[in-house]
């Protein structure tokens, strides 16, 4: 194996270790399953509003489950494949940074929620939770 392919590599896996540095969050949300959505989250006088990125995720592959003091998203992406038409096959992967397959994200609340009258809906490669906030 030559230099230049070890190298070559050596800066690939660099690379990697980089990315998931830098996708670490220190706060109180977490991980549960797979990869990990990434996601905004918003407190207003009366709700909490959850904007999750979930590009490429059909609808019914969506879980939302709320809980007393938390709210849990799961599901599955599916890999997506390379089109096949008349120029040709795909030769080589140059890049696979979408990830697939199943996902988890937890998200600890920091009040009470009225679990009755939570919404989601889809929009544009996103899923928006309203959770509203709890009567005192």
């Amino acid at each position: 194996m030559s230099r230049k392919v070890r190298l070559t590599r050596i800066i690939g896996k660099t690379e990697d270790v980089a990315r998931d540095l830098s996708s670490l969050h220190f706060s109180g949300f977490q991980a549960i399953q797979g990869w990990t959505p990434d996601i905004n989250a918003y407190r207003y006088d009366d709700r909490i509003e959850i904007w999750v990125d979930l590009s490429g995720v059909e609808k019914s592959d969506i879980h939302v489950d709320v809980l007393p003091n938390q709210i849990r998203i799961s599901g599955q992406r599916k890999r997506p494949l390379p089109t096949r038409d008349s120029s040709g096959q795909c030769r080589q992967v140059l890049t696979m940074e979408i990830e697939s397959g199943q996902f988890g994200r937890e998200i600890k609340l920091p009040v009470d929620i009225d679990r009755n009258r939570v919404t989601a809906k889809q929009e544009n490669g996103l899923l928006w939770i309203i959770l509203p906030l709890a009567e005192s």
